[in-house]
C-alpha cells in the first residue's frame, strides 16, 4: 500500500507540473455572437467575435473578407483593442445578411496565433458556429392564398373611342385640305385670307399731314422750330416716297443732287427754298417772317400738287379708245 509520505509527493508533483503547464501556455479564448438568431429575410444581423488574449500573444486578426457561408457581408466595424491586466480585448462586428429563407450555420471561425513570438509554429482556435433562423415575409397564419392565374376578360366593344377616332380623323383631314387651298392660293394670289389693302399714294399722305400742320397753333405759340422741323419731315418723307431717294437721312444738299434728274427748274428751286428756310430755323436759330412763312406754306401745298403721281381714269381710257377706233373706221378705204 502507497504511504501517506508517497501520496503527499505524488500530489504535490503533480500540482507542481500543472502549475508549470499552465505558467507555459498562453492566455487566449475567443467567442462569437449575434444580436439575434431569428430573422426575416433581407434583415439585417451583427456578427460579432471577439478575442481575448495575452499581450505577449501574436495572433492573427479576422480581416474584412471573411467567407460566413450564405450570408453576406454588407458592414464592418472593428473596435479599438482595450487592454486590462496584462489582458487584451479585440471587438470584430461584421453587418451580414441573407436571401433566402431556411435555417443557415455561419461557420465556426478559424484564429492562428503564435505560442512564441519568434516562431513560425502556429495554433488553431475556433469560434464556436452560430445557427440562424431565415423566417418568410408570407409565412404564417396571415400568409395570402395563392390563386391560379385568372383567364383573359373579354371588354365590351369601346364606340366612343371608335367615334372619337373617327371624328379626330376627319379633323385633320378637313385641316390638311384647308391648308392646301390656302397654298395654293397664296401661290397664285400671294395671299391667303383677303388681298392686303393698297397703300395710299404718297402725295395724299403728305396733303394730309400738310393740312393738319396748317391747322395747328404752333404759329400762333411762335413755335417756329417745331412748325419747321415737322414740315422738313412730311417733305422729306414724301421724297422718299415719290421719287425713292432716301430724304430722311440726307442733308438739303444730297436731296437736291438726287432730285436733279427728276424735277424742272421752277420746283427744284421750290423745294430748296422750303428746306434752307427749314434749316435756319432749325441748326440756327433763325427767326422767320410770318408773311414769308404763309407763302411757303403755299408753296408747299403747290409743290406736292404739281408733282405727284396722276393715273388717268378708266372712263377716259375707253372714251379714248373709242376715239381711234372711229378715227381708224373714216380712214379705212371703201370696199366695192
Amino acid at each position: 500500500m502507497m504511504t501517506a509520505s508517497k501520496r503527499i509527493f505524488l500530489l504535490a508533483f503533480f500540482l507542481t507540473a500543472s502549475f508549470n503547464l499552465f505558467a507555459q501556455t498562453p492566455y487566449i479564448e475567443v467567442q462569437s455572437m449575434v444580436d439575434t438568431s431569428e430573422i426575416f429575410i433581407g434583415d439585417r444581423i451583427t456578427y460579432s467575435i471577439v478575442i481575448k488574449r495575452d499581450e505577449n500573444l501574436r495572433i492573427e486578426k479576422p480581416g474584412e473578407g471573411l467567407n460566413l457561408g450564405m450570408f453576406e457581408i454588407k458592414e464592418y466595424n472593428f473596435s479599438d483593442p482595450l487592454k486590462k491586466d496584462g489582458i487584451i480585448t479585440e471587438r470584430f462586428d461584421f453587418k451580414i445578411s441573407v436571401f433566402d429563407t431556411g435555417s443557415y450555420t455561419i461557420p465556426p471561425f478559424p484564429i492562428a496565433y503564435f505560442p512564441e513570438d519568434s516562431s513560425r509554429q502556429y495554433k488553431i482556435i475556433k469560434a464556436d458556429p452560430i445557427e440562424i433562423h431565415v423566417k418568410s415575409l408570407l409565412s404564417g397564419e396571415d400568409a395570402p392564398e395563392l390563386k391560379d392565374i385568372k383567364p383573359p376578360i373579354d371588354l365590351p366593344f369601346d364606340y366612343v373611342f371608335l367615334y372619337s377616332m373617327i371624328a379626330v380623323l376627319l379633323l385633320l383631314a378637313l385641316a390638311v385640305y384647308l391648308g392646301y387651298r390656302a397654298y395654293k392660293q397664296k401661290q397664285q394670289k400671294g395671299y391667303i385670307f383677303s388681298p392686303p389693302p393698297k397703300p395710299r399714294p404718297a402725295h395724299e399722305i403728305a396733303l394730309a399731314e400738310l393740312q393738319k400742320l396748317f391747322k395747328s397753333d404752333l404759329l400762333e405759340k411762335n413755335e417756329f422750330k417745331h412748325f419747321y422741323i415737322r414740315l422738313s419731315e412730311i417733305l422729306r418723307t414724301y421724297i422718299e416716297g415719290r421719287y425713292f431717294v432716301s430724304a430722311m437721312e440726307e442733308t438739303t444738299y444730297e436731296i437736291l443732287l438726287d432730285l436733279a434728274k427728276h424735277l424742272d427748274d421752277s420746283h427744284r428751286v421750290i423745294i430748296k427754298e422750303i428746306l434752307q428756310e427749314a434749316d435756319l430755323v432749325k441748326f440756327a436759330k433763325h427767326i422767320p417772317d410770318k408773311g414769308y412763312t404763309e407763302t411757303l406754306k403755299d408753296k408747299s401745298w403747290q409743290f406736292v400738287n404739281e408733282t405727284k403721281i396722276v393715273l388717268s381714269q378708266p372712263d377716259e381710257d375707253e372714251n379714248s379708245a373709242d376715239e381711234v377706233k372711229k378715227l381708224a373706221a373714216a380712214e379705212e378705204p371703201e370696199i366695192k
